[in-house]
C-alpha cells in the first residue's frame, strides 16, 4: 500500500476514534460559562450498586415506630402533648422486640373473638399481623420484579414494617451533580414507582354518573345481590372474575396498559361500556380504575368494547410499567392484606460510598492503559496500532450501551472489561503466531497469512462459545444477569469484527514502512526488500 494513501486511511480511522472517545468520555464547560456537555458515557444511566437506592419503610395502618410513640410520651411529660399522648398510652401496644407499637383495635381484629385481652391472645395476634406482613412483602416483591426494574429490594423489619427499596438510575451526570435536573427526574421516576407499586386495597371499576351504578345496583337486585357499592360492577361480581391479567404494552414510542378479559369479563364490560358511550344514558363516558381509594388509570368508552381485550394509554414507558404491574397484581387477587403508608422516599448512595462509579471507572481505565503499554512494549509501532483500535472498541461499547438504552451495573462493567481483554486475547494470540511464523523464516506477508490462519478456529471457536452464553443470559434470565448476557453479545460481536479490522490496521500502517520488521517489534536481520 502506498504512503500516501496509508497515511490518509490511518489518519482517517485515528481522528474517527479519538473523536468517538472523546465525545463519549470527556465531558466539559461549554464556552458560555453556563451550559455544560456531558459526554455519551455521563448519560448512560447506572444500577443501583453505581448511583444508590430510592427507598421507603412501609407501616401498616395501625403501627407506628417506637421512636414516634416515645416522642409523642416524652411530649407529653413536658406538658406540651396533652390528650394525644394519653391516646397513644391507651391505644398502642408495645410489640415483641420493642421496634414497634400497634393500636389494640388492630391486635383484637386479628383474634377469634376479637378481643386480645389476654397475653396468650396478644402474642398470637402478633403472630398472625406478622405472617400478614411477610404475606405482603412477598406480594410486594413480585409486583416489583414484574416492574423490569435492573434490581430492587424488600424485606421485613422487624416482623411489622416493610421496606422497599428501588434503583435511582441516575445517570453519571446526574450522580456527580453535573445534572440535576435530570437526577430530580430520576429520583421522582423512583418515588413514583414506590408510591404505586405499594398500593392497598382492591381493584374496583368507578363512574361519576350515579345513574350507572343504579342500573347496575337494580340489575343485581333482580340477580339477588343486596349491596350497593361504589364498583360499577356491584357486588355481583369480583374484578378478577372480569380481568385476566393487565401487561406493559409499547409500540412505535407509544405506551400503554393491556387489559385483558376473561370470557365473563367480556360480557360484562360489553354491557356497561355500552351504557356509558351512550350519552343519554350516562353523563360519564369514562371506566376509573381504583385500587383502594387511589385513583390509578382512566379508559374513556366513546364505543362499546366488544373484544376480549383493550388497551388504555399513558405517557410514558415508566408510567406504564408501573400501572401494568399493580393492576395485574391486585386483578389478579393478590391485593395487600393492609394499606401501607409511610413518611417520605429517601436516597441512600451506592453500597461503597459516593464514588462507587468513579472507582469502577479507574478499573476500566487502568486495564485499558495496561493494555496499551503491553502491546506497545511488546509490539512497538504495530502495538500502537492495536492500542488506537482497542480505544476504537472502547468507544463502540459506550456508544452501543448508551443508544440501546442500557443500564449500566458493576457487573455489566466488569463484563464489558473481559470483553476488552478477549479482544486483546485474540489480537495477541494471533501476534505470537505471527511472531512464530516469522521466527521460522516466512516473510512478514506469509508469517501474518499463516499466523492468521492458524488462529481462526481458536478465535472463533471461543467467540461462538460466548455468543451462545451471551444469548442464554438475555433470553433467559432477567435484570442484573440479562443485562450481562446482551453487553457480553455485544462485546464478542465487536471483538470479532474489530479483531479483523485490526489485521487490516496492520497492513494499512505497516505498508510504508521501510522496516517492517522493527516497526512490528520481530527479531530479523535480513528481510526481502520487496514485501
Amino acid at each position: 500500500m502506498g504512503k500516501i494513501k496509508s497515511a490518509v486511511i490511518t489518519a482517517i480511522v485515528t481522528l474517527a476514534t479519538l473523536a468517538l472517545f472523546l465525545f463519549g468520555v470527556v465531558s466539559c464547560a461549554l464556552p458560555d460559562g453556563v451550559n455544560r456537555y456531558n459526554s455519551i458515557l455521563a448519560n448512560i444511566h447506572l444500577g443501583s450498586e453505581l448511583s444508590g437506592d430510592a427507598y421507603a419503610v412501609l407501616l401498616p395502618d395501625g403501627v407506628i415506630t417506637a421512636e414516634e410513640y416515645d416522642f409523642t410520651v416524652a411530649e407529653d411529660s413536658e406538658g406540651t402533648a396533652g390528650d394525644k399522648a394519653e391516646e397513644y398510652k391507651e391505644t398502642y401496644v408495645a410489640a415483641p422486640g420493642g421496634s414497634f407499637y400497634v393500636e389494640q383495635a388492630l391486635l383484637d381484629n386479628l383474634t377469634t373473638d376479637g378481643n386480645a385481652d389476654t397475653a396468650a391472645e396478644r402474642q398470637a395476634a402478633f403472630s398472625a399481623l406478622a405472617a400478614k406482613v411477610y404475606s405482603d412483602s412477598d406480594i410486594l416483591a413480585e409486583r416489583f420484579g414484574d416492574r423490569n426494574l435492573t434490581s430492587y429490594s424488600v424485606g421485613v423489619l422487624g416482623s411489622y414494617a416493610i421496606r422497599v427499596a428501588v434503583p435511582t438510575n441516575f445517570t453519571y451526570a446526574a450522580y456527580s451533580g453535573d445534572n440535576t435536573n435530570a437526577r430530580q427526574q430520576d429520583f421522582n421516576t423512583a418515588s413514583t414507582a414506590i408510591s404505586y407499586l405499594t398500593l392497598g386495597g382492591e381493584l374496583t371499576l368507578r363512574n361519576n354518573d350515579y345513574g350507572v351504578r343504579d342500573r347496575v345496583s337494580a340489575a343485581e337486585t333482580a340477580s339477588g345481590a343486596t349491596t350497593v357499592t361504589r364498583n360499577i360492577l356491584g357486588a355481583a361480581y369480583k374484578v378478577e372474575d372480569i380481568i385476566k391479567s393487565a401487561s406493559y404494552y409499547a409500540m412505535g414510542g407509544s405506551y400503554a396498559v393491556k387489559i385483558t378479559l376473561t370470557e365473563n369479563g367480556r360480557e360484562q364490560i360489553s354491557r356497561l361500556s355500552a351504557i356509558i358511550a351512550d350519552t343519554e344514558q350516562s353523563s360519564d363516558q369514562t371506566i376509573r380504575f381504583y385500587v383502594g381509594e387511589q385513583s390509578i388509570i382512566n379508559l374513556t368508552c366513546d364505543s362499546q368494547i366488544t373484544g376480549s381485550s383493550f388497551y388504555i394509554q399513558v405517557s410514558d414507558e415508566a408510567t406504564a410499567r408501573n400501572y401494568a404491574s399493580l393492576l395485574d397484581s391486585v386483578a389478579t387477587g393478590n391485593a395487600l392484606e393492609y394499606v401501607y403508608s409511610y413518611d417520605e422516599v429517601i436516597y441512600a448512595s451506592a453500597a461503597g460510598g459516593e464514588n462507587t462509579a468513579m472507582f469502577v471507572a479507574i478499573a476500566a481505565v487502568v486495564v485499558l492503559a495496561a493494555l496499551i503499554v503491553f502491546s506497545a512494549i511488546r509490539y512497538r509501532a504495530l502495538g500502537l496500532t492495536f492500542s488506537l483500535i482497542a480505544v476504537l472498541f472502547s468507544g463502540v461499547m459506550i456508544a452501543v450501551t448508551y443508544l440501546m438504552g442500557f443500564t449500566l451495573t458493576v457487573a455489566g462493567v466488569f463484563t464489558a472489561i473481559m470483553c476488552l481483554m478477549l479482544f486483546a486475547g485474540s489480537n495477541f494470540f494471533s501476534f505470537e503466531q505471527i511472531r512464530k511464523e516469522s521466527d521460522a523464516g516466512r516473510t512478514i506477508q506469509a508469517a501474518v497469512k499463516q499466523g492468521y490462519k492458524k488462529t481462526l478456529s481458536g478465535i472463533l471457536d471461543l467467540h461462538i462459545v460466548l455468543l451462545v452464553i451471551s444469548v442464554i443470559l438475555a433470553l433467559v434470565c432477567t435484570g442484573t444477569a440479562a443485562g450481562c448476557g446482551l453487553m457480553l453479545l455485544i462485546g464478542t460481536l465487536a471483538s470479532y469484527v474489530l479483531h479483523w479490522f485490526t489485521r487490516f490496521m496492520w497492513y494499512v500502517t505497516m505498508g510504508p514502512a521501510r522496516d517492517k520488521y522493527k516497526f512490528c517489534g520481530f527479531s530479523r536481520e535480513a528481510f526481502d526488500e520487496d514485501e
